[in-house]
Formats: structure tokens, sequence, C-alpha cells
């Protein structure tokens, strides 16, 4: 009972503090932590946004990679933070849609250890191949895959590019094996190096490298065809209906973060991504600008979990 008698007392002492921290936020730099090493596709839109929302709220965005287990570190560092709105999670599809799936002991509960703030923007993935692999279309990669063993990276266990190749398989039955990295852009090096034969990811990671002649583009793991690749057949087109994912990131804060800090944060989410720079930006990759309040948020991460926990459990992809 004393125990929680001064769980009580703590929390409403605090409480003032928080109100009063409302009224008056931001009043440092916002701390935006990434979690992935630079290069990626997280980072890429972290670095975009935090730009923009630096200039819309007078205060600096910093925005800190840190890297390592699909994410899971950096969210529960940031679901450990203070929710005083400056410290901040570029959550994602890996570290809120499948990491609850994926990981058997995972160190926070997606939905509760959070502050669901706003969803940013969405984007397709596409599959590419090594240009020494000489398979030209989705299916003559899988009669390749069924000759020879051949690899795929991603950006580590249980995030997006991992679950898709593992749906590839399950609709293609090509028996490909799994190489996992800390970040997108460690394993987009190993694929344009040619120590990866394909890999399943959006294109702010990939894009680079296709221009360069160095990976090609096999088809869009998407309903519609890439504004940027128009060309190029979706999974469906190329015989494959099912296989359909991608990235989509948003913020999201501690637990307890004020309602009034979490709104003003949201508006100004929505406020920079319907700037025809930023539209301009995330156009030029193949994501778009796809803004949610924090209830919307909420609701779209409960039901991507739902969406991903059938093909981890049919996979197999579970991590301890």
């Amino acid at each position: 009972m004393r125990i929680v008698a001064t769980l009580v007392l703590s929390v409403l002492a605090s409480a003032p503090a928080l109100s009063h921290a409302a009224e008056t936020w931001p009043q440092r730099p916002l701390r935006l932590v990434v979690p992935v090493p630079p290069g990626g596709a997280s980072d890429f839109t972290a670095r975009i946004l935090g730009a923009k929302l630096g200039e819309l709220l007078g205060q600096q965005i910093v925005v800190e990679n840190r890297g390592g287990a699909a994410g899971t570190i950096a969210s529960d560092l940031v679901a450990q933070a203070t929710p005083d709105g400056h410290t901040l999670l570029f959550s994602s599809s890996t570290t809120h849609g499948i990491a609850p799936s994926v990981y058997r002991k995972l160190p926070y509960d997606p939905m509760k250890s959070f502050t669901h703030i706003a969803l940013v923007n969405t984007i397709p993935a596409v599959m590419v191949v090594h240009q020494s692999v000489p398979a030209k279309t989705v299916k003559e990669f899988v009669a390749l895959a069924k000759q020879k063993p051949l690899l795929f990276g991603s950006s580590g266990a249980g995030s997006p590019p991992h679950l898709l190749g593992e749906l590839f398989k399950m609709k293609t039955g090509a028996p490909l094996t799994h190489v996992p990295y800390k970040g997108s852009g460690p394993a987009v090096i190993e694929l344009a190096g040619g120590q990866l034969h394909a890999m399943f990811d959006g294109l702010p990671s990939l894009l680079g490298n296709i221009k360069a002649g160095k990976l090609r583009p096999l088809a869009a793991a998407s309903a519609k065809r890439s504004t940027v690749l128009p060309d190029l057949p979706t999974m469906a087109e190329a015989g494959y209906p099912g296989v359909e994912g991608g990235l989509w990131f948003g913020i999201s804060g501690p637990a307890g973060v004020p309602p009034a800090i979490s709104d003003t944060l949201s508006k100004a989410v929505f406020t920079a991504v319907a700037q025809d720079d930023v539209k301009e930006r995330f156009a030029s990759v193949g994501g778009f600008s796809s803004p949610l309040g924090p209830k919307d948020y909420t609701e779209y991460i409960r039901k991507d979990i739902a969406k991903w926990a059938p093909v981890v459990k049919a996979a197999g992809a579970t991590v301890d």
C-alpha cells in the first residue's frame, strides 16, 4: 500500500509540471530518435520532416540515429524518456507494425508504452537484384532461386524488408536465405557490392544504386505502379498477387505526453507535409504524404500489427 501511495503521489505531483510544460513547449531543441543508421528510408524521411518542423516550431530538431535490433533499442530508449514532448521517436512499420509479432520479448508495449502523435508518410517497397543476377523478371528470379542458393538482405530481423522477403518466399516458393543488417544503408551497400542477390525495400534506400546501374528493379510490391518507376510492373502484374507491403513512418513519444503537446506537434506535421517542397521530396523516392492525427495514427498501428501477425507466424520469423 505504501508503494502504491507513493506512486500515486508522484503522478499527482508531476501533473502540474507537465501541464505547465505543455503551455511553454517547446522549451529547447527536440530530440528525434531515428531507429536506423543513416542512409535508409526512415533517416531520409526524418531529416526532411525534422528540418521543416524546426522551422514551424521555432526550435532545432536534432536527428539522432540509433540503429540495431530492428529499431527496438531506439524505441525502448524513447519509451523510457520523460514525456515532456522533447524526446520523440520516428516510429515505423518496423518498430510498431511488425516487431510486436516478431519479438517474443519486446522491451516495450507498442500501444501502452507510447503516445502516438502523427503518421507522416508511406513508401511502397520495390524488389531489386544485383546487376550480376541474370534474371530480368520476377519469374526468372524465382526459377533461378530454385536452382542455386540466393541471398536477400534486409534492414534487420523483423523489419519490413525482411517480412516482405518472407512473404515473397511464401507466395513464390523461392528458397531464399535471409541476411539481416543494422539498417537499410549497410544492407544496400552489401547488395550493391555483390555480396547479396536481392532486397525488398523502399526507393529512398535503393534509387541511387538503381540509377547508377548497380541494382536492377524487378517489381513494385504495391497495388499500383511506382510514380518514380512507372514502367516497373507490380508483383501482381509479374504473376505474384498478394506480395504487397512497404514502409510507413510517424512520430511517437513516451506514454503520457500531454494532449496539448501531442495536438500541437500533430498539427505541425500536417502543415509540414502539405508543403510543396516536402511533397516533392517524398514523391521523388516513391513516397507520399499520408498524415494522420493521434487517434487515427494509433488505430493505424493497431491494424498494421494485426496485418503482419499471421505472416510472421506462417514464416516462423520470430526472434528471442
